[in-house]
């Protein structure tokens, strides 16, 4: 017998008898509320741990089988597909809270109410890592033991907070999440931000060139990035990297970071990354050992 489910306003699973059932089947229909939690293992597999002290025919454990999704109000989904004895399509929409990401996880907080009616709080997390897609949103690429990989997107566009990291803002009361990494340039029209290079986290942006900005007498590079909320509506972000550049070796800038001993970095970049005003001021800079301009990366020319 296929088993329909849902989810209550509490984040309780809803079993029932599918509502399209032939009217001469001689099954009972029934629409019950089953009080348990949630839960997903390191393969990211998504199961219900079902309560002991319900007394209802029901298995400890409901496994189920099929695609997460994030929908518009960041609300975690998961679509039920064709295995087993759950209905195709069923989306199981779970009301959580986006606490916390890293670069390899990310952490839902779920609230719900137990067989009490008492109020309870648990944490799910779902395991992969960080990209950026063809519009720079940030989005979460969720390992599974099948070949295609499911996608968090935060549909919403991230910002650069006061120490240059990126932080992403949603919902009424304005949670914030701080992605933790480092910036790095590394070809023409791309920046990018990486969180762990060893599983290949981080977010490679499509970009404008290196411009120069002034502010009180400095000069620092600044890249302009796009995101694409929807069609119709596009945001600008700007990442200025700033610090001290100095020559040395002759004709090699090198950018010291403010914080280097606590991750900063130093990266090699050409003169295609730059337009051409940033171009002709950093050629004027090799030229003359003596002068000094904002920044923080190291240049051969």
């Amino acid at each position: 017998m296929k088993m329909f489910y849902e989810v209550d306003p509490f984040n309780r699973l809803i079993a029932g008898n599918p509502s399209g059932a032939p009217r001469r089947s001689r099954v009972k229909k029934f629409r019950r509320v089953i009080s348990g939690q949630f839960r997903t293992d390191g393969k990211n597999n998504l199961s219900y741990e079902v309560n002991k002290s319900q007394g209802i025919d029901m298995p400890q454990k409901i496994k189920f089988s099929g695609k997460y999704s994030l929908d518009k109000d960041h609300k975690l989904t998961f679509t039920l597909n064709k295995w087993n004895n759950q209905c195709e399509g069923n989306r199981l929409t779970l009301k959580a809270k986006l606490i916390d990401a890293k670069s390899s996880e990310i952490a839902f907080l779920i609230n719900s109410r137990s067989g009490e009616n008492k109020r309870l709080g648990y944490i799910m997390k779902l395991y992969g890592s960080w990209q950026a897609d063809k519009y720079n949103r940030l989005t979460f690429g969720i390992e599974r033991e099948r070949d295609d990989a499911d996608s968090l997107v935060l549909s919403g566009a991230w910002e650069i907070n006061k120490n240059n990291e990126i932080i992403y803002k949603y919902g009424e009361e304005s949670r914030i999440i701080t992605f933790r990494g480092s910036w790095h340039i590394s070809e023409r029209n791309r920046i990018s931000y990486t969180l762990d290079k060893k599983i290949n986290s981080g977010f490679n942006f499509k970009s404008s060139l290196g411009t120069l900005v002034s502010k009180d007498k400095e000069r620092s590079l600044a890249f302009d990035v796009g995101i694409g909320i929807s069609k119709a509506k596009k945001l600008k972000r700007r990442i200025i990297l700033s610090g001290k550049w100095k020559i040395a070796r002759g004709k090699e800038l090198i950018l010291e970071t403010s914080d280097i001993e606590e991750g900063g970095v130093r990266l090699k970049l050409t003169k295609e990354m730059f337009d051409r005003q940033a171009i002709a001021y950093i050629e004027s800079i090799v030229k003359d050992s003596e002068r000094y301009i904002g920044g923080g990366m190291t240049f051969r020319w």
